[in-house]
C-alpha cells in the first residue's frame, strides 16, 4: 500500500529543515500553498557553531514556526566506540543521530506527516534511493520537490531571495551535520580553518581513537 494512499490534497506537513537550499525550497513551497505546519530541525550533536542561530533567524524572517528535536545520543561517545563514520557506518550513525531525534518528533506528533527536501538530482546515491514517499522511524515522509533539478532548486532559492547559511560559503553544505559520513577530502581542513573550537574537539576524538588502538596492541 502506498504511503500516499488516502492523503487529502490539503494535507498539512511538518518540514524537515536544515537551512540548505533543498529544505528551504521544500518549506517555502509548502508555506506558499498554506500547507506548512512548522519547520522541524534536528540537532544531531555535531554541527557548525553558526548553524543553529542561522536556522532560528531564517525561520523568524520567514515567519515559519520552528520545532527543534535533539538526539539523546552522544556523537563523541559513538566515535570513541565505533570510530568516525565513513560511508560504511552511515546507517548506524544516522539511526543514532537522526533516527532518535525523529522518534522525539513522533512522540510529540504521533499522526503527523513530515516533508523533506530530498531530490533524485542531488547525487548518484540520492538518484538510486530517493522516492516521493518513504517511511522513517514509523513516520511518513513526502518529498515535494523530489523531481526538481539542482538548477531549478537554485533558481527558486535565489528568486525568492533566500540566504545561504554561513557554513555553505566555507563547506558548500548547510552545516547541520558534520559527522563526516560523506565528507569530502577538503572538509576537514576547512573545518580547522573556519571553526577552530570544533576542530579541537575532533582532534581530541582522533587522539582518543589512536590511544585506544595503541592500548589494544600493548
Amino acid at each position: 500500500m502506498s504511503h500516499a494512499a488516502q492523503i487529502p490534497e490539503d494535507q498539512k506537513y511538518y518540514c524537515l529543515y536544515s537551512g540548505g537550499k533543498d529544505s528551504t525550497a521544500a518549506a517555502s513551497v509548502l508555506a506558499k500553498s498554506g500547507r506548512l505546519l512548522a519547520c522541524v530541525t534536528l540537532k544531531r550533536g555535531i554541527a557548525a557553531p553558526d548553524w543553529h542561530p542561522f536556522i532560528e533567524n531564517s525561520c523568524a524572517d520567514q515567519r515559519w514556526p520552528l520545532e527543534i528535536y535533539e538526539t539523546p545520543a552522544d556523537y563523541d561517545a559513538l566515535v570513541r566506540k565505533y570510530g568516525f563514520p565513513g560511508p560504511g557506518l552511515h546507517g548506524l550513525f544516522m539511526n543514532y543521530l537522526k533516527g532518535r531525534a525523529i522518534r522525539k518528533f513522533k512522540k510529540a506528533h504521533p499522526t503527523a506527516i513530515l516533508a523533506s527536501g530530498v531530490r533524485t538530482d542531488e547525487s548518484a546515491r540520492r538518484f538510486r534511493h530517493t522516492k516521493e514517499w518513504s517511511l522513517f522511524e514509523g513516520v511518513r515522509v513526502w518529498a515535494p520537490i523530489w523531481k526538481w533539478t539542482t538548477e531549478q532548486t537554485w533558481a527558486y532559492f535565489n528568486e525568492k531571495g533566500f540566504v545561504r547559511s554561513p557554513a555553505y560559503a566555507i563547506l558548500c553544505i548547510s552545516g547541520d551535520c558534520l559527522c563526516g559520513a560523506f565528507a569530502g577530502p577538503l572538509e576537514r581542513g576547512m573545518i580547522a580553518t573556519a571553526y577552530p573550537v570544533l576542530d579541537s574537539r575532533i582532534k581530541k576524538l582522533e587522539a582518543d581513537r589512536q590511544a585506544a588502538a595503541e592500548a589494544s596492541f600493548s
